[in-house]
């Protein structure tokens, strides 16, 4: 099913609505832009939540700002697991009223690093979304993706166990593909950072990434040596343009 955006009831952005534990991604509205919180020491959840509340707060902001997550795991889920920890994450949500009729707006990306890995779920980046003092509405996130094609369930992984140069190749293509989709469905343009997430070695992996996403002959991507959340899944990539970062 194509994605469709929605817009947020404050206005401020529109979303791709995905599953109960995340969206698929997001984009400023016109007059808005988004600012990147990054937390270096990638606290635990419940301190990240706290550490981002406060810096929302500090700016004049609603709760509602929050807009987007990357998360940083030590350990890959099994399906089940997965599950079990997105229900627990998502009281998190709720617990700040993000949550809209059940319909979940916030972004996420959720990986493992392969070396030195947290020894609990923890955050490394917040998206808030707030005014901005130009004209705005060009600043969008799309949240990471795997090569599963469809539901997320292991019978829909592409090229599922295959982690040779082909299979390889045939997940990289399904996870562009989503990308591709995302941005359409978002109605915005080419992202100025591309994130690889993976463990492998995939042959020709630029010349794939730069004939569906053109702009990383200019702006590069970065790979980070980590794991897709889930077993099984060996490939994931999220892409991006936002105004501002900063340390929190």
């Amino acid at each position: 099913m194509t994605p469709e955006a929605v817009l947020h009831p404050s206005g401020n952005y529109r979303f791709l609505p995905a599953i109960t534990a995340y969206s698929a991604g997001f984009a400023a509205s016109d007059g808005f832009e988004i600012t990147a919180l990054r937390l270096l020491d990638c606290p635990t959840l419940s301190i990240g939540f706290e550490r981002i509340d406060a810096e929302i707060k500090r700016r004049g902001l609603a709760p509602t700002a929050l807009a987007g997550l990357q998360l940083r795991s030590p350990g890959a889920f099994s399906f089940e697991g997965f599950a079990e920890f997105n229900d627990e994450y998502r009281q998190s949500l709720i617990k700040r009223g993000l949550i809209i009729d059940g319909v979940n707006p916030i972004s996420r990306t959720n990986v493992i690093p392969i070396e030195q890995g947290p020894a609990v779920p923890t955050i490394a980046v917040a998206f808030i979304v707030h005014p901005s003092q130009g004209r705005g509405g060009s600043d969008f996130i799309v949240a990471g993706a795997g090569e599963v094609d469809g539901d997320l369930g292991p019978e829909n992984i592409v090229a599922r166990g295959d982690i040779s140069q082909k299979g390889l190749s045939l997940k990289v293509d399904c996870v562009l593909n989503i990308m591709l989709e995302r941005l359409h469905a978002l109605g915005v343009g080419t992202p100025t950072t591309v994130n690889v997430y993976t463990a492998h070695e995939i042959t020709g992996l630029p010349g794939m990434i730069a004939k569906k996403l053109p702009t990383v002959s200019k702006n590069g991507y970065s790979t980070w040596l980590t794991r897709p959340p889930v077993k099984e899944i060996e490939y994931e990539m999220d892409c991006a343009s936002y105004s501002n970062w900063t340390l929190i």
